[in-house]
Parts: C-alpha cells; sequence; structure tokens
C-alpha cells in the first residue's frame, strides 16, 4: 500500500462526513432527538495498535467492555471490507433501552436487548455505506449484522492482524449522553488501495497511482 497524502487524507474524512451525516440523520429518528456528531477523524491503523488505543481509552465504570456491530460488504469488482460499529457497553444498552422506552436500570444485555442494538448497527452502517456507495456510484452488497459484547482485548480477535483498519473516530451527543463511537472498516491492501482511488476520482484528486 502507498503511502496517502494529507489531501486524500482530507478528502476521505469528508467522504466519512457526509455518509456518517446521513447515519446520524437516521440515528436521531432511532432514539427520537437530536444527535450531534463531531467531524470525523480518519486513519489507517494496525489490529494490535488500535486493540491498545481502545484499552486504554475506555473509562472505568465500562471495565473495558465494547459492543460491536459486525457487517462484512463487497462490490462486483472484488472491493471487500468488514463495517463495525463500537460503542461502550453501557452506553448501548443506553441507546438500545431509550428506542424501547425501557427505563429498567442497566445491567446485563438481554437477547431482545441485543436484537434491538443489531437492529440499530444494521441501520447506522447500512446508511452509512449506502451513502459511500451513492458517492461512489458503486453498489455494495452487506451480510446480516452480528453483536459481540466483550473485552477489547478479545474484541477484534477474530480479524486477520495483517489486515489494515481504515478507524472513522466519531463522537455522539443527546441531550442526556456523550457517546464516543467508532466506525471501522477492516480491508486487505488491495481493498484500501480501491477505496482510496474512489475516493481520489469523487473529489478530482490528482491521480498518482504511478507513486505505488
Amino acid at each position: 500500500m502507498r503511502a496517502f497524502s494529507e489531501l486524500e487524507m482530507d478528502a476521505l474524512a469528508e467522504a466519512f462526513n457526509l455518509a456518517l451525516g446521513e447515519a446520524a440523520a437516521t440515528f436521531s429518528a432511532i432514539v427520537h432527538e437530536e444527535i450531534e456528531l463531531s467531524v470525523p477523524v480518519v486513519e489507517f491503523v494496525s489490529r494490535d495498535e488500535l486493540t491498545r488505543r481502545l484499552q486504554a481509552s475506555q473509562p472505568a465504570e465500562d471495565e473495558g467492555r465494547l459492543c460491536r456491530i459486525n457487517q462484512n460488504f463487497k462490490t462486483g469488482d472484488g472491493f471487500r471490507t468488514d463495517a463495525l460499529l463500537l460503542f461502550p457497553e453501557h452506553g448501548s444498552l443506553e441507546i438500545v433501552r431509550r428506542m424501547l422506552g425501557d427505563n429498567t436500570p442497566v445491567q446485563h444485555i438481554t437477547e431482545l436487548e441485543q436484537d434491538a442494538l443489531a437492529e440499530i448497527g444494521n441501520i447506522i452502517i447500512n446508511s452509512c455505506m449506502s451513502s459511500l456507495a451513492d458517492l461512489f456510484g458503486t453498489e455494495m452488497v452487506g451480510s446480516l449484522p452480528q453483536v459481540q459484547c466483550s473485552s477489547v482485548g478479545h474484541l477484534l480477535a477474530d480479524k486477520a492482524p495483517d489486515n489494515l483498519i481504515l478507524v472513522a473516530r466519531i463522537g455522539m451527543s443527546m441531550s442526556a449522553h456523550n457517546l464516543s463511537g467508532f466506525v471501522l472498516f477492516l480491508m486487505d491492501v488491495p481493498s484500501v488501495d480501491q477505496f482510496m482511488d474512489r475516493v481520489c476520482r469523487l473529489f478530482n484528486l490528482p491521480d498518482t497511482t504511478t507513486a505505488r
């Protein structure tokens, strides 16, 4: 994989800013409340480095546990990515119970709440991916969502260590909660290059393929 310029990374952030804005609007409709979304910070990191960062960022009350909603996406020309939505477990339950209208104190996730969380992730991730597909003029086919709540150390253990992770970190604010979430895209090197080629074409950036 070639190194990407600052201009290319800025264009990547703007693409996600547009796509995640659509996802935030969908999210607002789910929880019946306006969601304020920060501009995403995007970067490429390894699986192990991301795990270390996630472990360092979790507050004590969450006991280092995150909820992961995972879907696989592919296009007809060979592009593939795992799309993951991560939230602290406590914050995930707050979102679900607000959607379900349940004021029961947060303890452990139930099967009903897990199904609701999968549906939330499905709507948000698909909204983001559909927006990117529209921007790129392509079609992305996704799998059904899978939900996992576990410690950070085990959260990405099933992902290939040599794949790069495109991290788009977002901050989401509701009236009663400030929730920091992550949208992650796990890709092999050919898929990273395909994705960045699409971003460059979208924003009419100079062709730098000769630098590879």
